[in-house]
């Protein structure tokens, strides 16, 4: 048996935490405030809750995968079911709701919007890289570039940036707009951005999208009585500050309350322990944040729209009434929406204004791309001494099925401690 700390008890810290005490680690969980959940609860302003982020996931195996392998089903525990299809609103006012989880569903959709359909066979493409990223990035601890064998690396294609996308990829710019508009919402810059991260299109449109009852703040309920149920010590109000190394092995894990001896440590927070250098990588900005309270749910919003508008927005409704505007406009983003054709303004009953400067305390969207290799400058790559890293700060991605399956690698990495077979009494 390993004793593991955990530090951090967001959805990383969680999913960490639950998998190893399952496979009979000693884990101590970590948590600087004095709840469990971290970004998945949203932020509550005056009595009502939004969320930060759309509530969607793909990749339902991941979670799964979870709940299975840290005790009884998911099924058991907290429902999930298939979200309905993503709406795209265009500045010529015409709309596409993308359904996943079907080509045939997205090649009917497409066809019916630009009258012919360039866009299945492209996302068809992507089935390749998506294997050779899963197995050799995401199912295992990535140890770095030497990951990628020739062959991986030929059909990754890295060096090709999202750049080389151009007006005359799909044959109509409103496709043009579903690849590259993501990107630019993400703050991120296409010309140094690997066109691999495309790879998402494919992975929704396989896996489908999907709710889970509750939303995250469900997620987040579920899992804090998975780990109760395999006996996590939880710390809350406990701050990890420092790692502890002798001979370049972790030992223990300083903290504003004391010393934890460990074997291992799991580094689920953005902050950096005290003396570890700085990731070189530039953190990405995150959009800024409109919370509205509305007199009722617009029709021309689906539970999650992209409106393509320059630069895009992305609204979501966390329950009716209450939605999220993420946006990167210089101007008002209510009087960019109605520019397009979706105005709000005379419905507005509540409006709260959250710049990047205040978005970044409550949401960690990684880092930026510059060119392929960054990737390998990530915490969580290669790790040493028995640290690991998993979040929104960490390998392989902010997104929540990027960190599951950043928490099932590392899992299955430490291994699973093998049960004493009971002797019978002599």
């Amino acid at each position: 048996m390993a004793r593991i700390v955990v530090v951090g008890a967001g959805f990383a810290g969680l999913s960490a935490a639950a998998r190893l005490a399952k496979a009979r680690h000693e884990v101590t969980l970590l948590e600087a405030s004095d709840r469990l959940g971290g970004a998945l609860h949203g932020l509550e302003i005056d009595g009502h809750r939004w969320n930060l982020h759309p509530q969607t996931v793909t990749t339902p195996g991941v979670f799964r995968d979870l709940f299975r392998k840290s005790g009884r089903t998911m099924e058991a525990s907290l429902g999930l079911s298939p979200a309905p299809p993503h709406r795209h609103v265009f500045t010529d006012g015409s709309v596409l709701d993308l359904p996943h989880g079907h080509r045939s569903a997205q090649h009917d959709a497409v066809t019916d919007l630009v009258g012919f359909d360039t866009w299945s066979p492209w996302v068809d493409s992507l089935g390749e890289v998506w294997e050779v990223l899963r197995r050799q990035s995401y199912d295992q601890v990535l140890t770095g570039p030497d990951a990628f064998d020739r062959e991986a690396r030929r059909l990754l294609h890295p060096r090709r940036m999202l750049s080389a996308f151009g007006r005359r990829s799909f044959g109509d710019p409103r496709l043009l707009k579903l690849v590259l508009d993501p990107v630019r919402h993400g703050g991120l810059d296409r010309g140094s951005t690997p066109a691999f991260v495309s790879v998402w299109h494919y992975v929704e449109r396989t896996f489908g999208h999907w709710s889970f009852g509750d939303d995250w703040a469900g997620l987040a309920a579920a899992l804090q009585k998975r780990i109760a149920e395999r006996k996590v010590d939880v710390r809350l109000q406990t701050r990890g500050l420092a790692l502890v190394r002798e001979s370049g092995q972790v030992v223990a894990v300083e903290t504003d309350a004391g010393r934890i001896d460990c074997d291992a440590v799991v580094w689920c927070n953005r902050t950096v322990p005290d003396g570890d250098p700085r990731s070189p990588g530039i953190p990405a900005v995150p959009s800024s944040r409109t919370l509205l309270r509305l007199d009722g749910d617009p029709p021309e919003l689906a539970l999650e729209t992209t409106i393509h508008a320059n630069p895009p927005v992305v609204a979501h409704r966390t329950e009716p009434g209450l939605w999220t505007l993420e946006h990167r406009s210089g101007e008002d983003v209510l009087v960019a929406l109605a520019r397009v054709g979706v105005d709000l303004r005379e419905r507005v009953l509540e409006r709260h204004d959250l710049r990047p400067a205040q978005v970044v305390a409550h949401v960690d969207d990684g880092w930026t791309w510059t060119g392929w290799t960054s990737m390998f400058r990530r915490p969580g790559v290669a790790p040493r001494g028995g640290v690991f890293h998993a979040g929104a700060h960490a390998h392989p991605g902010p997104r929540l099925e990027h960190i599951g399956m950043a928490t099932a690698a590392i899992a299955a990495e430490l291994g699973e401690v093998p049960r004493v077979p009971r002797t019978s009494a002599p």
